[in-house]
Order: C-alpha cells, then structure tokens, then sequence
C-alpha cells in the first residue's frame, strides 16, 4: 500500500548557473515590479549567501543589473536603485566586493558603446558611486597599504591599464575626471597611502597611448594639486600660518597634497624610462617644470607643509546629552499651550479622548492653558479701555473693541411693508433732487441695482444721431445707413430667413410620348 502523508524527499539546491539564469532573465525584464523583486532576491538573500562565484556567472550577473539600470527612466527612481546597487558593496565579504567592483569595471567598458546620449547621466553616476564606495572600503579598513595598494590595482587594471579589445575609452575618462571630486572627502591621509593613491597616474601618463586621456588626467588631476598649491604657497608668504593645518578646505588639502608628493622627480623618472611613450613626454615634461618650480618656491621661502598623518578627525564627536526634570517638562508643555494656537489644543483634547489612560493628565494641561488665556484677554481689555479713555470724544463716536456685540434680530419683511419702503425711498430721493440736497446714502439703502439688456439705452430709427463726445453703449450708437451723410436716418428692418421653395417637376416627355403612341 502506498501512503497518502509521505514528505517528498528534500530537492538538491540548483547550481549557481542555472540560478544566475533566472534572475538575469528577471533583472532585464521590461516590468519595474518583477526587477526591482529580483534585485531584491539578488542584493539581500544571494549574494551574501555566496562564498564564491564563477567568473562568466558574475559577468552575466551584470550584464542583467546593467539592463535593470537601463530600464530605470525616473531620476529619483535612478539615484535610488544606484544607491542600492554602490551599497552592496559595504555589505559583502571583502573577496566578492573585489569580485563585484571587477566585474562592474568590466561590464561598463564592454557595453559603453551601446549607450546612448539620452542615458549617459545615469551610467555617469553608477561610476561615480561605486568610486566613491571603493574609498570608503579603504577607509572603513583604516587605509592599509596592502589593501589599498590592492584596490588600486583592481581600479587601474579594470580601466586605464585595461587589456581587453573593448573601446571603454568613456568610462576611463570620466573616471580621471571625478577621482579628486571622490577622493577629497576623505583627506587628508599619509603619505604613504598617498603614494598608492595618486602615484599610478604619474606611470599611467607615460604607458598610455591615448591622448586624450593623458589631457584628461592632466587637466582634472595634476593641474588641481597645482593650482591649490600656488594659492596654499602665497598665503603662506603672506603671513597666515595661523591655523593651516586645521583647515579643511580644498586650498590647504590639495596643496598640501602637491607639496609633499614630490612630482617633479616622479615625472623626471617616468619621462625619462625607455617605457614612455614618445608623443607623451612632451606633456610630462612640462608637468615637471611647473612642479619642480613650485618645490623651489616653497624651499626659498621657509614653507613647511604640516604632517599628514592623522590630521583628519575619524572621530565623531557625540554632544553631551543634559537630564530633563519632570518640572521643566510640564513648563515647556505649559508654554506650548498657552502659546500655542486653538488647533493644538483640539489635538489635544481629541488625543484625551482616544487615550483613556492619559484623560486627566490632558485635562490639566488644558485647564491651565485656558486660564492662562483668560488672563491675557483681561490684560489686553485693560490696555485698550485705558487707550480708549486717553482718546476722549472718539469713544463715544467709535465702539469699544473689548465690548462685546449684541446680536440683532433680523426679521423676515413682507412683501407689502417692502413695497411701502421702496416707494418711500424712492419719494426721498425724488425731492432731494429737487431741492439740490443730497439724498440717503447708497450705502444705507437696501435698494440693489440690477441691469439687463432689455433697460439699457438702445438706439432707435427716426431718431437725432447722438453727438460723438457722448459716450453711449454699443447697443446705442447707430449703423449703417445711418451714418451715411445725405440718407435720412430709417427704420431698420430685419429680413426673415427665406424659406426654400419646392421646384415644380415638370412632366416627362417620355409619358407624352407614350400617351401620343397609344392614341
């Protein structure tokens, strides 16, 4: 017999391919739920599930994240997924995150050429994020040489020193143009995690063969130390000493940064080694130049650029936190509600009402604030009857703001004792018109004023032209024939539409023919 309640056998979990597979398929798909749920699937369960991944997986694993961001259309949805994805690299173990940032390096040249115009910004920040989460794996180990020295490395071959037949040339040139931007936040350092950090760009000027990249890497990188070093030179001449190495700011980073490197003696080595090429010794000769007269500028004149090590505060500083008494509290809740408007204290009756537990608590709070109310409105009464007895005959004519109005009682008038008040209006203002004097006030009387087309003046035929300075409506101003000189002004007549008339059929020739057949 068989049974009906046997547990299935537990499957065999999928190989890493096959599950690559499927959320591939889901990360490029053209729906926003079904990607941002296979992301989801990706950032938080499986990549932190695995020790290691095949390097065609990983590669293909991008490929799909790179049409998710393709998909995105929306900024604020844009910035955010590229958050997700620059965060994930904090998150996973050190080995994957090296694996990851190689494998993103690597997507980004291969399929750089498929990007259009139109979606270049977001492919632009994507790299400027993941460089800036590549610092902050340096900084979260305390910049160790070795690793360090490591993650520059995976940066430099993933990029500049690229060997692959992919023309990623776009994503190393905006890489050379935002590492200052992203690395600034994070000087200064030590000298020797100097070196690691902005020393392959001396070797890279001179092993490179493009060009433009070499203008890039000269104009974003090397002319910034320069520029920040003249200005931290001058004022240093000037006299202030006072506080440079407290400072912060891009003139004293950067330019201190330019002073202790030593460039000059770095691009003397590299243009001179068999290893440069030709067309760039030129550039890097030059750079040699301006450098080794910054140094020589800064020996004549005494300056010496303060010690970098440890000079950046890693340290938060947390404030102290100062104990409240019970008393203070009930006096700041005593000033919010006597200050506060009538709003507040409808929310705060209406949280007494939902909360039982708190009823009396609230009661007093607002008890108190409504005397608290009631005092300021006698103080205020007082203020204006003391204002109003200085001012003398003025109170008699004006009522007094504190005094209170009575409601007048407005009774519903007939139809005849509104036909009595109409006629006696209009008698007053009859005889005021008369006698010169002016009569009641339009504003006492209730009479309102009401104007249809049917009262207003309108011209009619048999009738003087009204002369041009009177300013008349356009329903009164003659036209037509009537404006014409010699021509009688006349009636106007208005012609009624003209009704169509049925046309007489005439009888066919073919039945008279037919007639005159049969007889």
């Amino acid at each position: 017999m068989v049974k009906r309640n046997q547990l299935s056998p537990p499957q065999p979990p999928l190989p890493i391919e096959e599950q690559c597979k499927s959320l591939i398929k889901n990360l490029a798909s053209c729906k926003q739920t079904i990607r941002d749920r296979s992301l989801r699937t990706v950032l938080r369960t499986w990549l932190p599930e695995q020790t290691s991944i095949p390097d065609e997986s990983m590669k293909k694993l991008w490929q799909g994240i790179f049409y998710c961001l393709w998909h995105a259309d929306k900024p604020l949805y844009q910035s955010e997924l590229i958050d997700r994805l620059s965060a994930a690299l904090n998150s996973l173990p050190l080995p994957l995150s090296l694996h990851d940032f190689a494998a993103f390096l690597f997507t980004m040249r291969r399929e750089w050429s498929r990007i259009d115009r139109l979606r270049l910004d977001k492919f632009y920040l994507l790299i400027r994020r993941f460089l800036n989460g590549l610092f902050e794996i340096m900084d979260g180990s305390a910049w160790d040489l070795e690793l360090t020295r490591r993650l520059m490395g995976v940066l430099f071959d993933g990029t500049f020193l690229a060997g692959d037949r992919f023309s990623g040339s776009g994503v190393n040139y905006h890489v050379a143009c935002a590492f200052v931007e992203e690395v600034r936040p994070f000087l200064p350092l030590r000298k020797e995690v100097l070196e690691v950090v902005f020393g392959p760009f001396v070797v890279v000027m001179g092993v490179v063969s493009d060009k433009v990249l070499v203008g890039k890497i000269k104009s974003c990188l090397f002319d910034e130390l320069l520029k920040n070093g003249k200005k931290l030179v001058d004022v240093k001449k000037c006299g202030g000493d006072g506080g440079v190495c407290e400072e912060e700011d891009d003139v004293v980073v950067l330019g201190s940064v330019a002073l202790s490197m030593e460039f000059a003696k770095r691009f003397y080595e590299m243009g001179s080694s068999p290893d440069c090429c030709q067309g760039n010794r030129k550039v890097i000769f030059a750079l040699r130049k301006e450098f080794l007269q910054l140094e020589k500028e800064m020996l004549s004149s005494g300056i010496e650029v303060c010690d970098m090590e440890g000079s950046r505060r890693c340290e938060v500083e947390v404030p102290e936190l100062v104990p409240i008494e019970a008393d203070g509290l009930n006096a700041v809740a005593e000033k919010i509600v006597a200050n506060g408007s009538w709003k507040k204290k409808k929310s705060l009756k209406k949280c007494s009402k939902s909360k039982t537990g708190s009823v009396k608590k609230d009661a007093d709070v607002v008890n108190h604030g409504n005397k608290k109310d009631e005092t300021m409105i006698s103080d205020l009464r007082q203020e204006f009857e003391k204002i109003a007895s200085e001012m003398g005959p003025v109170r008699d004519e004006v009522a007094s703001v504190c005094e209170e109005a009575e409601p007048l009682s407005v009774a519903k008038k007939s139809k005849k004792r509104k036909r009595e008040n109409k006629g006696v209006v209009e008698q007053g203002n009859r005889e005021a018109a008369e006698s010169g004097l002016p009569g009641p006030s339009s504003e006492k009387s209730s009479k309102r004023v009401r104007f249809s087309l049917k009262n207003n003046v309108v011209w009619k035929p048999h009738c003087p032209i009204p002369p041009k300075y009177l300013r008349l409506p356009p329903s009164a101003t003659p036209r037509g024939s009537a404006l014409k000189k010699g021509i009688p002004a006349g009636p106007v007549r208005e012609f009624c539409q003209s009704r169509k008339t049925k046309k007489k059929v005439k009888p066919s020739t073919r039945k008279v023919v037919k007639r005159r057949s049969r007889i």
